[in-house]
This record gives structure tokens, sequence and C-alpha cells, in this order.
């Protein structure tokens, strides 16, 4: 059960995935200052059936994962349901209102979200891949402690000269309001669960699900129970709006969790706007937006992007690959990573950029131009590629002999669940960096990964 200040967790999660087929860049403080890492994170690892390997190095499983984007959608979930019982409403002002500031425990630890720009304070982790297809965390900044997030880059806006807030009520306009009975409220799921994204996505719908089961099982909010409402887009962004609009006008929903790429988000923006709607979103991004109607529960680039670049630099890394999935995430986040870089004295000539199209298969000549880059033996990879594209990415990393030790890859879109559609001994000690991993190792943690994975075991989710 999730109970805000003190609670107990329960979840395990993810998806059933295709075979093969969205930082410190200012993490700073509230004072803007750099933030010191803090210690090595030790201890054993989570296994996905719940028990601890001190070891970490197990043989791979099957089972269902947790990751970031899967913590975020769960407690996005639990946040929602708090605000609505904060203003004993469902209305969409009154719940806005009752998120700012609110602050929670989250299967990774406390965690709050920011008192006006619809963003979360979380921690900034460093994780390296395991044989068991977990993660060793080797680095926590700001001294582990939470770590204030910027809708906006430093880097991108060193004056802050940042937009004003989109979206929000407009005076005289009537929205469609929630079918709220004396019984149930409708909640609304939109996540693809084919094509492309499905290898991501799925699992998100699943979280969702496992965190209404626990909120219906203790009485529901403000005594009713959730009806959800799930919608599969299947990774085309034009349905995604479509989709949006159901769940809006036709059913009704009181509020909306989905979406994974920033070009899903925003397509559903502006219907979500035109209604002044609520949209809980996920899944770590590029920033550069803040609309009244969204609420970012996974970090902007001040939490993972440039935290990670930092991190790499720190290491020996004076060359950087910054290899992408051709779309609005990960150029912007390029955008960003390439500002930082500069502004550390990074030269131009040590920065590739490269792109690919969602779904791309063959990556065998630009790992060729990797190898090449990274002879000299002090390049790395950032990678923002995103979706099934990852398994022949690094299948074929893999396949021309290239290891952590030749050309470390840093990765933004690839976590624990990611990781159970890959060969994952050939993927030992690559990188990512996000704010939870499922070897966190506390109680809480290991709750909401046996809780989940029961969940989904019950439910025959695979």
């Amino acid at each position: 059960m999730f109970l805000f200040h003190k609670f107990s967790y329960a979840a395990m999660m993810v998806a059933a995935f295709m075979a093969c087929g969205c930082g410190a860049e200012n993490t700073s403080t509230s004072d803007g200052d750099t933030p010191e890492s803090g210690s090595t994170t030790g201890g054993g690892v989570v296994t996905p059936d719940g028990d601890t390997d001190a070891g970490g190095d197990s043989a791979v499983s099957s089972g269902r994962v947790t990751d970031d984007p899967i913590e975020a959608a769960y407690f996005g979930v639990h946040v929602w349901k708090a605000a609505v019982e904060k203003a004993d409403s469902f209305e969409i002002d009154k719940v806005r209102k009752a998120v700012y500031g609110l602050e929670f425990d989250a299967p990774g630890g406390a965690k709050r979200m920011h008192e006006s720009n619809h963003h979360t304070y979380k921690p900034v982790l460093i994780g390296e891949i395991l044989r068991d297809g977990q993660f060793k965390i080797v680095k926590e900044f700001n001294g582990g402690d939470l770590v204030e997030p910027d809708a906006y880059s430093t880097y991108l806006h060193p004056e802050g000269d940042v937009p004003a807030p989109t979206g929000g009520p407009q005076e005289g306009k009537e929205y469609p309001q929630p079918a709220v009975t004396d019984d149930t409220v409708k909640v609304g799921v939109l996540h693809s669960l084919s094509g492309t994204m499905a290898i991501s996505e799925t699992s998100l719908k699943d979280v969702v699900m496992y965190a209404v089961d626990e909120i219906n099982s203790a009485g529901g909010v403000l005594g009713r129970k959730i009806e959800l409402v799930i919608e599969d887009p299947a990774s085309d962004w034009d349905l995604f709006a479509e989709k949006a609009r159901k769940l809006i006008t036709e059913d009704k929903v009181a509020v909306t969790f989905g979406c994974w790429t920033s070009v899903s988000r925003k397509s559903v923006l502006p219907v979500i706007e035109e209604y002044n709607h609520l949209l809980f979103y996920p899944v770590q991004y590029e920033g550069e937006e803040l609309s009244l109607n969204v609420f970012y529960t996974a970090a902007p680039p001040n939490q993972q992007l440039v935290p990670a670049a930092q991190y790499m630099m720190d290491e020996g890394a004076k060359k950087f690959y910054l290899l992408g999935t051709d779309y609005v995430f990960p150029r912007t986040a390029n955008k960003v990573l390439k500002a930082f870089l500069k502004a550390k004295g990074v030269p131009d000539e040590n920065v590739i950029e490269e792109y690919t199209p969602f779904h791309h298969q063959d990556y065998q000549t630009i790992v060729q131009k990797m190898r090449d880059f990274a002879a000299s033996g002090d390049a790395c990879v950032l990678s923002t590629v995103n979706g099934d594209s990852n398994v022949p990415f690094y299948k074929e990393f893999a396949n021309q002999g290239l290891t952590s030790a030749d050309c470390p890859i840093m990765a933004f879109s690839v976590a624990e669940d990611e990781l159970r559609a890959m060969d994952v001994p050939p993927l030992v000690g690559h990188l990512a960096c996000w704010n939870y991993f499922q070897s966190i190792n506390t109680p809480a943690n290991q709750d909401f990964v046996k809780g989940f994975q029961a969940f989904c075991e019950a439910n025959g989710l695979k």
C-alpha cells in the first residue's frame, strides 16, 4: 500500500517485450551550486524474485523487473490520489493546486513535487549493468539528496530567459467534467501496447493497473473505486492525440496517465490543454516545456543528461559520440549535452552526433564508426536510442568486439525493463543514469518489487 509520509509499498513491474524488436547540467541545488558526488551505494541487489544477491552476478532472469519509468508511473497514480484527497475534489484546477509541494515516499525513497514548475525533486544515480540484468549503483549526486528539477536547461537559457507556462484554465471557457458517480471515477491510461514502443510502454500500463489495484483494495479515492479506461495508441503519434480526445470527451476520465516518447507527449499536449485536463507523464525527457496541464514525474536534463556527461568526464572521457533516435527528445537532449560539453571545454571535433529512425535495425556501419572513434581509448557513447532499436544496437556493439572497457555506453533510455530483451552478459559494465534502480536495497523497495511481481503473476501479465 502507498501512504504519504508513512507507508509501505508493494509492486514489481514491467513489460512483455518483443524479442528483437525520453542533469547536473545544472544538477544543482536550489542555490545553484553544482552537487558534489555522494558515496558509492553498495549492498545487495534485489533480484526479480525479491531475494537479495550480494554478488549481483547471477544468471540472467526473465522475470518481471522494475525500473525508473515504472517507479515514476507508479507513484504518479498515488500522487494524484493524494492530491484528490487533499483537495477533497476531483475538479482539475483544485487537484492541480493540491499537487504543488506534495511530499511523499516512493519505492526508491522520499520525493516531493515542485512548488510551481510541475516537476519532481528526485535523487540522481549512475548505474552499471550487471550480468543478471540489474544495475550496481556506482554514483550518487548531491550527496544522495534530492535534486531540484529545472524545466528549462540553464545551459540553453543562461540568462534565465524562459517562456511562461502554457495551458491552464481559460476564463469564461467551459470544460468536460469527469464522470464521477457515488461509486466510481474513471481514469485514463494512454500507453503503446503494440508497435515499436511496446517494449517499454506495456510495463507502464501494467504498473498503473497495479497502483490502481492497491488503491481500490484500500477503499478507493474519496470512497470511489477507480475504473480504468485503457487505450493503445500503437506507437502512432497522431493516434495518441485521437485517443486522448476520446478519453476526455467520451469516457470523461478524471486524469490520464500516459505517453513515453516526447513526440507522443507533444501530440497529446494541445488536446490536454484544450480541455484543461491533467496528464501525468512518467518518462525522462528533454525539458524545455512547462504546461499547467502536465505533471512530469521523471527527470528533465539537470536530473539525468548533464550529471551523466559530467560523470563520464570525471572518469576520463574526452570524446563523445551522441547517438539517438530521430525525434524531439534525442535532438533536444543532444542540444543540451553539446552546450554542456562546450561549456566544459570539449572541442567540437571531439563530439559526433548521429540519429537513426524509430525501429532502426542495422547498426553495423554506425558501430564501425564508433570503433574508429574510440581507438584513442578516451571515448564514450551518450545514447538516446529509444524503443526496440536498442536491442540490435547493443547486439552489434558486442558483435564487433567492443566492450565497456573500450568505449562505455551511457544510456538514457535503457533500464532493467529493456535489458530483459537483450543478451546481457556482453553488456556488463555499460552505464545508465536514472533516478531509481531496482537494486535499491531497502525494505520499501523490496516490497514494491515483490508486490508488483505477485500482481503480474496473478493477472497473467508476462
